[in-house]
């Protein structure tokens, strides 16, 4: 998977909280995280009319 931000490589981790884990993807180069929750909040974000 490449990254949207850099174009850089992204591999996937594991992160713990304090009730669950869950999966993401952590790109190598710029540090960008995207899980499931992040990708829903922002194509949301982006239906968003302002003005």
């Amino acid at each position: 998977m490449t990254c949207p931000r850099c174009k850089g490589r992204m591999f996937a981790e594991k992160y713990y909280d304090f009730v669950r884990s869950f999966d993401a993807w952590k790109c190598t180069c710029c540090g960008e995280v995207l899980d499931p929750t992040i990708l829903a909040n922002r194509a949301r974000r982006h239906d968003l009319f302002l003005g």
